[in-house]
């Protein structure tokens, strides 16, 4: 084992861009897989692993992070799984409550990126999505051109596709997207 301070920090500096490199691979996640080589390095600093050698350090290294990645799998696959099964077992109001509030994060997520589009694109979206109103009604609220309506419509929509995560931006438009054509 790293006798001191120092030699744990030299090993720290030596082992911790490779282990997260060989967790990564494993795990197929940046951030867990650094919490990953930190919890094994941790292990090591608190002498968890007493009968570590100094020269099998780099096995127990490696040894450690893969034992740790495949057992951070298993956990995450048991909570995912037990995640779908309380979900089916919920009763019919619970589910409907349950996508009542993933539609209800959804939308406030949506609206907090139309509220940042600038000038009149965020309310052309608005009401074309939200309020369902005709291009030529938004047109004459606002008393700009119909052609100025679609091209800022489009514009927004251009952006709000760049800015939202792909699933959102499919929910959008799936829920919202139809209710404008």
């Amino acid at each position: 084992m790293a006798t001191g301070v120092r030699d744990f920090k030299q090993l720290y500096l030596d082992f911790y861009a490779a282990l997260c490199y060989f967790a990564f691979n494993i795990v197929g996640d940046q951030d867990e897989a650094e919490d990953i080589v930190e919890d094994v390095f941790l292990k090591l600093l608190h002498g968890k692993q007493k009968d570590t050698a100094d020269e099998n350090i780099r096995a127990y290294l490696y040894t450690a992070t893969r034992n740790s990645c495949l057992n951070h799998i298993k956990t995450s696959t048991r909570a995912k799984e037990r995640q779908w099964q309380y979900n089916a077992e919920l009763p019919a109001e619970e589910q409907a409550w349950v996508n009542q509030l993933i539609k209800a994060e959804v939308l406030r997520e949506i609206m907090i990126e139309i509220d940042k589009l600038p000038g009149h694109t965020g309310k052309i979206i608005r009401m074309s999505y939200f309020e369902g109103m005709k291009n030529e009604e938004i047109s004459e609220i606002l008393g700009i051109s119909m052609q100025t309506v679609k091209n800022l419509k489009s514009k927004g929509i251009s952006s709000l596709r760049s800015c939202l995560k792909p699933e959102v931006f499919a929910l959008f438009m799936l829920v919202y997207g139809f209710k404008a054509l």
